[in-house]
This record gives C-alpha cells, structure tokens and sequence, in this order.
C-alpha cells in the first residue's frame, strides 16, 4: 500500500489533510461520520468504500503482466492508438494539462477523466497545487430551457464544477444554478456551462461570470485541500 500524504478526511464539517493511510486509520477511530476523499476518487467515500478502493492504488510494475495490458487516450476528444500501460504513463507524462484527456481500460471499458482512475493519476503524481480540483458534498438546482433538475455535486474547483446525476446536458449549455453545501458559508447562485459530459452520469461544468464575493468564498474552500 502506498502511504504517500494524499488523504483528507470529512467529519462533522472539518476537512483535515493530506494524511497518509496509516494517519486516516488512526483517525478514524473517534471520527464521526467520516468520509474520505483522495486525487482521483469522484467523491466522498465512507471508510468501508475507501478501503476497497486502496487497491485500485496499485500501479503495476514495469515487468508484470499488467503493464502489458492495452488502454485508450482521447484528448478533446480525439482518440490516440492504443497503448500499453507501460506506454500509458510516460505518454501522458509528456501532457501539461489533464483536463481534456480521458482514458480507457480494454476494449470495453467505459472512459473516464484522468482523475477518475486512481492507479494512473499516482503514477503521474499530478499535483493538488496545480490542479485544484477537490471534493465537496452540495446539491446543484438549475434552471434550463429544457427545465428544471437538481444534480449532486461531487467537486469544485475555483473555475467550476463536477456534478454527478446530470441527465441529458449538452457540451456547450448554459444556465442559472444554486450551488448550496454544507461546506460552504452560503448558497451559491451562478451560471454555468457545460464543459464535459460522460457516460455514467458525470458532468464537468464552468462557472460563467462568478461573482467575486462567491469565488472567494470557493477559493478559501479549495485551500484547505492545498495548503499542505
């Protein structure tokens, strides 16, 4: 198991980290209702999910046989040949900016954001600092030409959103939201555009002109999680 500091736990409203997984463990035993949240994982996850989820933080080796396994690269879009997950790494290695870059495992394996596929962003070790995507626990209320719907928010960053539970959105479509948290000191209202859309539901969403007051009241969210 890897023990390198990228855990940060939630309970009773308090976001503390990075810890490493033996320092989340000992926490964990006078938590209340904590959840935990690492770079990679979508959301929140209690702690029977997050040790299930350790691992998947296994990176293979260079000489096992799961190096040789064959993944898919897509940036804005576009699909690369495909690679060997010994090839994976270094090729996406060479990239400065993830946010358009997905990735498939196999032939019939779903995409994913790089973010989404914990084993891959360890091995990039991309860091929190750079980009500064984290977890929050909200609800979205929008207001669309094609109707209302409320979507759950998994994460934020000081630039937008990334929701899960979005139905029928558009790259390219706009409208007002309420983002209310807990983890926030008030309701958010916004518009937003949307950036990215997946097949499991997941949606990427860019605040359009935020107002200062709200983004502040976002960074200084976000700076728990960087502030290692």
């Amino acid at each position: 198991m890897t023990q390198a500091k990228i855990w940060f736990i939630l309970s009773e409203g308090q976001v503390k980290g990075p810890h490493d997984q033996s320092e989340i463990e000992t926490l964990l035993v006078s938590a209340k209702d904590p959840q935990i949240w690492g770079r990679g994982l979508p959301e929140w996850l209690n702690p029977t999910r997050w040790r299930q989820s350790l691992k998947n933080l296994q990176a293979p080796s260079a000489n096992s046989p799961e190096a040789e396994e064959i993944w898919h690269v897509r940036i804005e879009g576009k699909e690369k040949n495909p690679f060997k997950y010994s090839e994976l790494v270094p090729f996406l290695k060479n990239l400065t900016d993830f946010s358009a870059v997905d990735v498939r495992h196999g032939e019939n394996g779903a995409w994913k954001e790089v973010y989404a596929v914990p084993r891959v962003v360890e091995a990039l070790g991309i860091s929190r600092r750079s980009h500064p995507r984290v977890p929050i626990v909200g609800t979205l209320d929008c207001k669309s030409a094609q109707g209302d719907f409320s979507a759950r928010v998994i994460s934020i960053s000081e630039g937008g959103l990334g929701i899960n539970d979005a139905k029928s959105l558009q790259i390219g479509q706009k409208f007002k939201a309420t983002l209310t948290s807990p983890n926030l000191f008030s309701s958010i209202d916004t518009t937003c555009e949307v950036v990215y859309v997946g097949n499991d539901g997941y949606a990427g969403l860019r605040f359009v002109g935020l107002p200062a007051e709200f983004k502040n009241s976002i960074i200084e969210y976000v700076n728990k999680f960087a502030s290692a």
